[in-house]
């Protein structure tokens, strides 16, 4: 597929000490990007590039995957030295998820740099990075999705453009050539609210208002479960002063919705005038589970007293569960935006605490996406078990079979499996095909 002029346009122009692409969710920026890195691995000074992500899992995902999609396996991955070869250029993978990454580099000189998604790097980590770019010519590419406005990077960097030496290359989704117009539209359904102003429409809004603002409970609830589940998944958020919620959620593909919340506990220890101790929430959950045996209980990572409890008097399958606030609200929103997710209209704290859970305005106006705490509990244990349990990982039945034929030899060499070390043919045909 030819790339668009706009994508071309920035291929050659980026050419500043700070190349920023910013825009939507699959709108060309990224692959035209790893392109322009390309070139920095043959035209950079003498020395290291850091290759940046929020952790070593996405530069693998993100940035080696593609790479090695563009040149057709000529860039190598080394896991444990963390690097990456390519052209004959050492490339020093950095996971930069907090503050402390920052140590990582202090004494580095870099002859380049190129960032994945910079908003979720820590400002001092950037400004750290920077500094070491001291080679004559050295310089930074990075993409990222529109944030809040009062971000760092939007206020210390980008709206500075014309006083530092920065180029900014805005992309929309429909400046992608290789997308279908179905394919756009249905992507356009899955971003709702703030998500889709940020990464649809490409603008740097401030979260603001009710978090599931387009909560609908003439759509979103129903009367009873769809069918029978195939298998079911529960999730917990503990409190002692504050009040404890148990979630449980049905999963059957074979009909629509796929997810559900199918009933809820919920002690708030405050209305009802007195606490239990950890033993008597431990018997309320195995009361609440009755002869349900879930696949998983999604459990505030925070709990340990109460897990101790809990495996002392049953045999739930516990996993700590994932408290990525923002992806985790996201994955909520997505799964209600497209009609995977519905909720039994018997989980009324749930439905309540939906429709008032809104966005902390101050920390809004710090550059900071975070809800209100206040009637949260069912909230938070909705996205620990969506989240946790489901992600937004593609599933392989969405895939074409030429990706499928790739994902597939991918995931048996990274268990070592003997059939893609003799039968490499996933990935060769896969590549053959393109």
């Amino acid at each position: 597929m030819p790339f668009s002029q706009k994508q071309l346009k920035s291929f050659h122009e980026s050419t500043a000490r700070q190349n920023i692409w910013v825009g939507s969710v699959r709108s060309g920026k990224s692959h035209i990007s790893l392109y322009a890195l390309l070139r920095m691995c043959e035209e950079a000074p003498p020395g290291n590039i850091a290759i940046v992500g929020r952790t070593i899992h996405t530069i693998k995902n993100n940035i080696f995957a593609e790479l090695d999609k563009i040149t057709k396996g000529k860039v190598h991955l080394y896991l444990g030295k963390q690097e990456m070869m390519l052209h004959g250029r050492k490339l020093i993978c950095i996971g930069a998820n907090d503050e402390r990454a920052e140590s990582k580099i202090r004494g580095a000189t870099f002859s380049g740099a190129y960032v994945d998604e910079i908003t979720l790097i820590p400002e001092g980590f950037y400004k750290m990075l920077l500094s070491r770019l001291s080679s004559k010519g050295a310089k930074l590419l990075g993409t990222t999705n529109p944030d809040s406005p009062f971000h760092w990077l939007k206020k210390d960097f980008l709206d500075r453009a014309e006083e530092l030496d920065i180029k900014v290359f805005n992309f929309r989704i429909e400046d992608n050539p290789s997308l279908e117009k179905e394919f756009i539209e249905n992507l356009k359904k899955e971003y709702r609210g703030l998500w889709y102003k940020r990464f649809i429409e490409g603008e740097w809004c401030l979260a603001e208002g009710s978090v599931y603002d387009f909560f609908d409970q003439g759509i979103h609830v129903i009367g009873q479960p769809p069918a029978f589940a195939k298998y079911y998944i529960a999730a917990v958020d503990y409190g002692t002063h504050n009040p404890t919620c148990f979630l449980l959620l049905g999963f059957n593909d074979t009909v629509e919705p796929k997810i559900w919340v199918e009933k809820e506990y919920y002690f708030d220890s405050k209305k009802e005038g007195f606490q239990k101790t950890d033993a008597e929430y431990a018997d309320d959950f195995y009361d609440f589970l009755g002869d349900i045996h879930p696949k998983a209980v999604y459990i505030d990572p925070s709990a340990a007293s109460f897990k101790v409890e809990l495996r002392r008097k049953g045999s739930a399958v516990l996993r700590d569960a994932k408290n990525d606030v923002d992806n985790g609200i996201r994955s909520v929103a997505m799964r209600l935006a497209v009609g995977d997710l519905k909720i039994v209209y018997k989980c009324q704290n749930l439905i309540q605490e939906i429709q008032s859970y809104v966005w902390d305005s101050k920390k809004g106006e710090r550059g900071e996406d975070v809800p209100l705490k206040k009637n949260d509990h069912a909230c938070d244990a909705l996205r620990y078990a969506l989240y946790s349990h489901f992600g937004e990982r593609k599933d392989l039945r969405e895939l074409s079979n030429e990706e499928r034929e790739f994902e597939l030899w991918k995931k048996a060499k990274e268990r070592q499996n003997p059939w893609a070390q003799q039968n490499p043919s996933g990935r060769i045909n896969w590549v053959k095909k393109r």
